[in-house]
């Protein structure tokens, strides 16, 4: 339900159906703009929901007749659940309900009586009873910075625990997750800076004597909350459905084409093709896979065999990686021929040797043979911020190809 901030706005159907006589919204995320928090709460109540509780971010609602009602939120003055009974029954001579506690850092009173007097009329006293919050807030914008670094360092940490953190990264990482972790650890930042502006702005003028303006904007600060909560969801998610995901693809593949492709590739995806190298009339794909994410905005892994005229088998296998950034790519590089050759995780380590190749900037290759004595081909060339990894037990020697592999590199 999106609310505006004017009073005669519609009010909308509630949210779930026109049966349900409750309803959970998400907060302003700035806890300590209580103008705008406040005001928040008056439109809803002009809308015809009224608050009962609050639980985290999210208020909680209870249907009823539009109304003009006024919300002030009283800043606790230690840690305590609820207000003293003989306040709750001198602000309630006032004419003020006492609605709920926001986690123990400020009391929520309502008022429906538009004579009733304010509950703070002096706002020179009304500074005074921020120092327990003022404290608080401190700690709570401290710890959030601490929660934050050990959070990103966590994330960081975790793929670094291999011998190949970076290309993990890319064939394993959720498309966006990247983004989502950077996201919500800026718009964490964001919200720190504002609530440490809003209370320096509130004391200052409440300390010159000058009450708080109302109403006051808060759709922002909604929105803030809500893409603050739908990064949190992402990123808990995508670590849950992460190790289900690999180089080869599945249902859960995160921008991996689902399911075994028996087709020819797309135009577009860079491969090797097995005619080139061995002349064989005709090639078959068995998978053929496309992924893009923050790193590397585009992958390819092609799988593909060809039955020569004397029956012999012939398999090749290809991985493209289009990286960010030239440093990127020479990470991966090193990743790739220092510890493992091809793409194929079940092949044995086994180290590359650079061979001068022209067109190229690198090009790494290594032989060996498998348990029935056929040879096996392995090679990993980079060109920029292109790099191509490459599995071959066909007979062509893939050190003479450069020509050819420095043209797909540069398409």
């Amino acid at each position: 339900m999106e609310k505006e901030t004017s009073r005669n706005s519609a009010s909308p159907a509630p949210p779930g159906g026109s049966g349900e006589d409750t309803c959970r919204e998400i907060r302003p995320a700035n806890i300590y703009d209580t103008a705008a928090n406040e005001s928040w709460l008056e439109d809803q109540a002009a809308q015809g929901w009224h608050l009962t509780g609050m639980a985290g971010w999210r208020g909680i609602f209870q249907r009823g007749e539009p109304a003009q009602v006024r919300y002030r939120m009283q800043p606790v003055g230690k840690k305590k659940e609820r207000p003293a009974e003989e306040v709750r029954d001198l602000y309630g001579a006032l004419g003020w309900e006492y609605v709920c506690t926001l986690e123990n850092l400020f009391h929520i009173w309502r008022c429906d009586d538009p004579s009733a007097p304010e509950l703070d009329t002096d706002p020179v006293v009304q500074e005074l009873g921020y120092g327990y919050l003022k404290r608080r807030m401190a700690w709570d914008c401290v710890l959030t910075v601490l929660l934050l670094a050990a959070f990103l360092a966590l994330w960081a940490w975790l793929p670094g625990m291999t011998d190949t953190p970076l290309l993990d990264t890319v064939r394993e990482c959720v498309p966006g997750q990247i983004l989502a972790v950077a996201g919500l650890c800026v718009l964490g930042l964001v919200q720190i800076a504002c609530q440490i502006r809003s209370m320096v702005c509130l004391l200052r003028r409440l300390r010159a004597g000058i009450p708080q303006e109302r109403p006051r904007p808060y759709r922002r600060q909604l929105w803030l909350a809500r893409i603050l909560l739908a990064c949190v969801i992402f990123v808990i998610s995508a670590r849950l459905v992460g190790g289900f995901r690999n180089m080869h693809g599945s249902s859960l593949s995160g921008g991996w084409d689902a399911g075994d492709s028996y087709y020819d590739p797309d135009s577009g995806v860079v491969y090797v093709d097995l005619a080139q190298l061995e002349g064989a009339e005709h090639t078959e794909f068995w998978s053929c896979r496309t992924k893009f994410m923050e790193l590397c905005p585009r992958m390819y892994a092609a799988r593909q065999f060809a039955e020569l005229s004397g029956g012999e088998q012939v398999f090749l296998q290809t991985a493209y990686y289009r990286m960010l950034t030239d440093g990127l790519a020479r990470t991966l590089t090193a990743e790739l021929t220092e510890n493992r050759a091809g793409f194929l995780d079940s092949r044995p380590e086994l180290p590359l040797e650079p061979i001068e190749a022209q067109g190229l900037d690198g090009f790494w290759w290594a032989e060996e043979t498998d348990g029935t004595g056929a040879p096996e081909q392995f090679a990993v060339l980079r060109q920029g911020n292109r790099v191509l990894s490459i599995w071959y037990t066909g007979s062509a020697d893939l050190r003479t190809r450069t020509g050819y592999f420095a043209a797909l590199l540069s398409g």
